[in-house]
């Protein structure tokens, strides 16, 4: 299978140098949190276009043109075909949904009105040409959607938290110090706080963060996470320009760096 490597400076993964320590780190986080991409699309020049503008929007992507093989580990599979054949003409590990995220891109001019059969339901269908911002948008929304799906069913059932020397009893939103003081958090700030707390040590993107906490179809600008983040840090006393427990990856989002023990 023919697969074009990320290797330009256009790929975050593989950035060049820059005279400017700040844009260094961001660049540093960039090329270890970019989600992966695996394009699939026989199309050389919507292929190049779209490799092009989604490295720009920092996304790392790995192309391909064909289906031989099975695609390379990644976080979102997106498919533009012209069209798929009967289940039986497809590869083997297409004859069933994928299991990381997967966007399929139609070409209307082939089924011009419908859509041809895949076999599975994508996590997302689209129909191209595709507004770019279109895309970009759709790719973070199943990000987000997957991410909130991976975590353990049972996580629902946790009425408390310990973390750090810190207590969250769940069901009164109240948050404990080792020296017993207590903090009654809002609803936002425990959602939050409950969010870093499901997927410790991991890093959460400001979209990630909002598709939890408001929902995956809400329209919440990047900004309305700043206020309960801050207040949590404050709350926690953690330094808010140089913070401990919840650390800022810059340009992506955040990161509960603590163990966390959890009592149903």
């Amino acid at each position: 299978m023919h697969q074009e490597k990320p290797g330009s400076p256009k790929s975050p993964r593989y950035s060049g140098q820059s005279n400017s320590p700040r844009a260094d780190a961001e660049a540093a986080a960039a090329a270890i949190f970019a989600p992966r991409i695996f394009l699939l699309d026989p199309d050389p020049l919507t292929r190049a276009l779209l490799v092009d503008y989604l490295r720009s929007k920092g996304f790392d992507v790995v192309a391909a043109m064909d289906m031989e093989a099975s695609p390379p580990p990644a976080d979102v599979l997106i498919l533009a075909r012209d069209g798929m054949g009967p289940r039986a003409d497809r590869p083997k590990w297409l004859s069933e949904k994928p299991e990381i995220p997967t966007i399929v891109l139609d070409r209307s001019h082939v089924f011009p009105g419908r859509a041809a059969a895949l076999g599975f339901e994508p996590d997302a269908r689209l129909a191209l040409p595709i507004q770019p911002r279109k895309l970009v948008a759709t790719i973070r929304r199943v990000l987000s959607l997957a991410r909130i799906e991976s975590a353990d069913p049972r996580e629902a059932s946790v009425r408390v938290y310990r973390f750090s020397g810190w207590t969250l009893h769940c069901h009164e939103r109240r948050l404990e110090s080792r020296d017993g003081k207590l903090i009654l958090l809002d609803k936002r700030e425990f959602e939050v706080l409950r969010a870093f707390l499901t997927f410790p040590r991991q890093l959460l993107t400001r979209r990630q963060l909002i598709a939890i906490v408001w929902g995956a179809d809400t329209d919440v600008e990047n900004r309305t996470l700043d206020r309960p983040v801050t207040r949590l840090r404050r709350h926690l006393g953690d330094d808010v320009k140089f913070p401990v427990l919840l650390k800022t990856v810059v340009g992506v989002g955040y990161r509960l760096d603590v163990e966390v023990e959890k009592s149903l």
